[in-house]
């Protein structure tokens, strides 16, 4: 059994390199072809200058104004709507949008395929680009990213993933539906937590940042709105892996400067801005979610020291000094001063509650 475990681990640790790859070909893509602006203002890229929304999760993609939002020039013209739209792939029948942004649209349906017509999550991307050499490199990125997510679903606090299929040259993921609420119904602003209960919600999400971590998949876009508390054991789940959200290139940048990103003010490190996200990457959003949670401010009002880029925090929660430089150390402005590993954050913590 440990045998058998151990091959499943590096068959998907293969697959997580070839989707780097897959990435790192997309950004090649995207740099190579002149940009034309789109028609209808997009989100704006994340720079210096932005002004952040005041209030939710921060929830924009970092240099996504749309991901897989089809705002190019094409020289491929756009296929047939579909005749039906309620149903997709012939059997999913849409209830209801459940979320639109940067990478598509996610829907509510119910699977007529199979007994009782249960429900389900189906994700729809949209490439950013019609011609084929695009479409290859894209396919090619959603297809390793379903062998990925059907292997993870195996964990239980991952939604299982139950089909994928192209349809009118776009994608669908359909995932399991998770009944309950996200992370972010729990932390209204204002709202602080006490201490013990925000070292128990870490726990619960390096429970299952551990098992990614250990296949060599990096989630790249961990936030409070992406984690679900499911109804029926109480368990956080955590959803919407950010790979699979590729993307076409900001509004104003240029081919020198412009880099594949994923992820969400607020929660995302400064090496993520540049396209280089690691293992420390998803620790310093789920410390960001510690802080939130601990000072009841939402993580893009939080003050940084304009000279080290270090958050300023402590003075904000009531927090012990030993579970604020836990805190402190998954945040750090450089990604090799954090936590390098989810167990390393665990192991701190265990050693907290003693």
């Amino acid at each position: 059994e440990r045998r058998l475990a151990e091959e499943e681990r590096q068959r998907i640790e293969e697959k997580a390199k070839e989707q780097e790859r897959n990435i790192d070909d997309l950004q090649a893509l995207l740099k190579e072809r002149t940009y034309s602006p789109p028609t209808t203002q997009p989100d704006e890229p994340l720079t210096e200058d932005t002004d952040l929304p005041p209030e939710g999760d921060g929830d924009t993609a970092i240099a996504t104004p749309d991901d897989f939002a089809n705002d190019f020039l094409t020289s491929t013209p756009a296929p047939a709507p579909n005749s039906n739209p309620s149903i997709l792939d012939g059997r999913y029948k849409i209830n209801r949008v459940l979320g639109s942004g940067g990478f598509g649209m996610t829907y509510l349906a119910q699977d007529n395929h199979r007994p009782g017509e249960p429900l389900c999550v189906v994700k729809h991307l949209k490439p950013a680009r019609r011609d084929e050499k695009f479409l290859q490199v894209a396919r090619r990125l959603f297809q390793t990213e379903a062998e990925i997510l059907e292997k993870l679903g195996k964990h239980p606090q991952i939604p299982q993933l139950l089909a994928y299929f192209e349809q009118h040259q776009e994608f669908y993921l359909v995932q399991e539906y998770i009944q309950g609420h996200p992370l972010s119904d729990e932390l209204p602003v204002d709202k602080r937590l006490p201490e013990i209960q925000v070292i128990k919600l870490l726990k619960g999400i390096l429970e299952v940042l551990m098992f990614i971590h250990q296949h060599s998949v990096i989630h790249r876009d961990i936030k409070p709105s992406n984690i679900m508390r499911r109804e029926l054991d109480n368990q956080l789940v955590l959803i919407d892996f950010g790979a699979v959200k590729q993307i076409q290139p900001p509004e104003q940048a240029d081919k020198e400067g412009f880099t594949v990103a994923i992820g969400t003010r607020g929660y995302a490190p400064p090496e993520q801005y540049a396209g280089h996200p690691s293992f420390s990457s998803d620790i310093y959003a789920l410390g960001m979610i510690g802080i939130q949670a601990l000072t009841g401010i939402a993580t893009h009002q939080l003050p940084f020291l304009a000279e080290t880029g270090e958050l300023s925090w402590r003075q904000l929660a009531n927090v012990s000094d030993e579970f604020a430089e836990i805190l402190d150390k998954m945040v750090r402005y450089h990604f090799a001063a954090r936590y390098q590993s989810a167990a390393e954050v665990m192991e701190a913590l265990q050693q907290l509650m003693k």
